[in-house]
């Protein structure tokens, strides 16, 4: 399933909805539209990877990469994802990469 990407907003934080694989030349979409959020400079950025099923280490790249730079400004990069069960891919996925110690996982937009 190709990446399908939506950008909205909850409380004045841009909200990027991404759905599909994170793949290939997705990733490079996926870039460019974290480029066009990140050059506003808002203070918090949530990208839901709840309806994700896949992310090449290119895709997570991206994630470390903007978490980086929000931080360098004081702000943040939160990831939401609310299926957290043990074994949905996601939760995996930043268990085996220790993600889940650099990049904060919100449940609920209640925590934005």
């Amino acid at each position: 399933m190709a990446l399908t990407i939506h950008v909205t907003k909850h409380k004045e934080v841009p909200l990027i909805q991404l759905q599909g694989r994170i793949v290939d030349l997705d990733v490079k979409k996926f870039s460019q539209k974290m480029e066009k959020i990140y050059s506003k400079k808002p203070l918090k950025i949530v990208i839901d990877l709840s309806k994700a099923n896949f992310i090449d280490s290119h895709g997570l790249g991206v994630l470390v990469y903007y978490h980086t730079l929000q931080g360098q400004d004081n702000h943040q990069l939160l990831v939401l994802n609310t299926n957290q069960t043990d074994t949905s891919y996601l939760h995996r996925l930043f268990d085996l990469t220790n993600l889940y110690k650099v990049i904060p996982v919100i449940a609920s937009l209640d925590y934005v």
